[in-house]
Formats: C-alpha cells, structure tokens, sequence
C-alpha cells in the first residue's frame, strides 16, 4: 500500500525521475497528491508532459488531468516546470504561460496548485515556486532520494533520459520477429494440445522453465537464445501458465519479471503480442510501476480485457494491495492444481 505523503517540495522534486522512471527536461510533470478512504493523502497519478506542448496548449494537460483525476478526492496537484534556465536566472520561465495554466486547472475544479521550477535535476539545483517568490530552496541529490533507492531495490532503474525510457517499447525489427514466429508457432500448438488434453507434467515442465527464467532475471540474465526466447513466448501463450505469472511472491521477482516480459514482448511477433502486452501491465501495475503500464498498453497492437482492466485500476487509481491479493489469490490456486495435477 503506498504509504501517507509527508514530502517536503524539495523532497517531492527530487523523487520525480523514479515516479516516472526517468530524468526528465523540459517538461511538465504534474504529481496528484489524493485523500484516500482511510483518510491518508498518497501520492497518485503522475502526468509528464512535453513542455513546449502543456505551455502552448494548456488545454491538453486540463484535459488529461480532469479524466484522469475528475473522479478522485485531489487534495492538491504540484507541478514541476523543468527547464534549463541558467542565460536568465532572474526570471523564471513561461510564468504567464503557467499563469493561464493555473487558472484554466481552477477552472476545472483543481482547488489546490502549486507548481515550482526547477532547472534540472542535479543536486544543489535551486527550485522556484511561482506563486510565493521567497518559496525556494535547493535541491536534494535525485540518485539518492528514497523514491530512487526503492525503485532500485524493486529491481529497476531510473534511465538518464526519456528516449532510451522509450526504447524499452520499440519491438524489434520484423524479421527477427518473424525469425520467432517460426520457432514459437509449432510449440504454441503443443501447448494448446497439452491443455487440450489435460497434459499437466508436460505444462508444469513449462512453467518451471519460465520460473527458472524469472529467477535468472533476478541476476540480470535475460534469455538471448531464439530457441529459448521462443519458448517461453509459446508457453505464455497459454492462459494458464500467464495467470500463474500475474503476479511473483517477492518485489525482486517482480521486477526481474517485468523486465522479462517487456524483453519477450520485443520479440513477439504479432500473434502472441496482446498476451504478452497484458501480462507486462498488470506486472507493472503490481510493481507499482503505472507509467510502464500505460506505456505498454499505448504501444499493444489491441485492447484485451485484462489491459482495459489494468487501464481502469490506473484512472481510478485503484488500491494495489487489494488488487495484488485477489490476483495471487487466484494465481496461488492455479499453481497449486498444477502441481497437484502433475503429482497424481
């Protein structure tokens, strides 16, 4: 569950590359701050804009914000203006910009704003808010805030700028993918057949090797093999063996398991990519990782029902304990009738 928010702006400044996943320039980041049931303010959607955009078209960030948080008890949204500053350091940057901004977000019943500049994000970088001039102060190293070493200690990174972010959703070129398809077409029909006749030793031997690649995961091994990354591709395919792998009993197993679905979808060809687009969001839900989520479900080839779901959890901003434990809940019976099925 996350955890109640007692984050100072500078605080809150310094954790937005590991909210998002990395470090961001010119842009407009907006972090909703949300009352929950139990009365506590969390941390909830973050939003990243490109800069030129939200300040050129403010009605764009009205617009995603309100869908994305119209429903939801907002007890404040704060802003980070991220530009290199240092030719005019005595003006802050696009301040009537951020002026029509702010008022177009009251307008949309966003009561409570604050939105500070900062150059970027390097420690001893001094950040701005636009509303208060003698509100300043100096930021924290980003690389050692608490956000950052939890993103680290889950098993991810936080990438030093938006595009190698973004390369993580390129799939590869076609005839590598091709390559795949014609190794992984045979196998997923062997599968199909298992289940089809009810062949548990033979699918529980498949799910030990996709364990056994989650495992290696852990270590930074990821499978590099045609073959073996075919193989897994085949197995995933079935809906069995995917919904054991929703979810992973320990946060280093889920984000090496995140890891390895996101390396597995870049190599699926088309048949077996919705499979794998949903299995990578709702591991990425779990891990509490929305911006790879989204992301991944922007770049699936279609909608499936698991995706529009994960897509409903994230704009309602839905409670990941309860979801993780319906979920394992679910994938704890199914491994267990496998393993028991396989025994007998």
């Amino acid at each position: 569950m996350p955890k109640p928010m007692f984050l100072t702006d500078e605080d809150l400044l310094a954790a937005i590359p590991a909210l998002i996943g990395f470090v961001p320039t010119d842009s407009l980041v907006i972090v909703a701050a949300v009352v929950h049931a139990d009365g506590t303010v969390r941390l909830g959607r973050t939003a990243r804009f490109n800069l030129d955009l939200a300040m050129r078209l403010p009605l764009i960030v009205v617009t995603t914000l309100s869908r994305a948080l119209g429903d939801q008890p907002v007890q404040r949204l704060i802003g980070a203006v991220v530009h290199d500053n240092t030719s005019d350091t005595r003006n802050l940057p696009y301040r009537a910009q951020v002026q029509k901004l702010t008022h177009r977000l009251h307008e949309a019943g966003f009561a409570n704003i604050e939105l500070l500049h900062v150059p970027a994000f390097a420690a001893g970088a001094t950040w701005s808010c636009y509303d208060v001039a003698d509100h300043t102060g100096t930021l924290p190293d980003p690389a050692s805030s608490p956000a950052t070493t939890q993103r680290v200690l889950r098993g991810d990174r936080v990438y030093g700028d938006r595009d190698t972010f973004l390369a993580q959703f390129v799939p590869l070129p076609a005839d590598v993918r091709e390559g795949i398809a014609t190794l992984a077409d045979p196998i997923a029909e062997d599968v199909q057949a298992e289940e089809l006749a009810g062949d548990f030793p033979r699918l529980r031997r498949r799910l030990r090797r996709i364990d056994d690649a989650v495992t290696a995961a852990t270590h930074g091994r990821l499978p590099t093999d045609p073959p073996e990354i075919a193989e897994l591709i085949a197995a995933l395919s079935s809906f069995l063996l995917r919904d054991i792998h929703l979810v992973q009993d320990t946060e280093p197993r889920c984000g090496a398991a995140q890891s390895l679905w996101l390396h597995l979808w870049r190599h699926a060809p088309a048949r077996y990519a919705p499979t794998l687009t949903a299995l990578t969001a709702v591991t990425a839900y779990l891990h509490k990782d929305s911006g790879v989520a989204g992301l991944i479900i922007q770049r699936g080839p279609r909608p499936t029902k698991l995706t529009q779901l994960v897509h409903r959890w994230m704009r309602e901003s839905v409670d990941f304990t309860a979801v993780h434990n319906d979920i394992s809940d679910v994938a704890t019976q199914l491994r267990a009738t496998l393993n028991d099925s396989a025994e007998s």
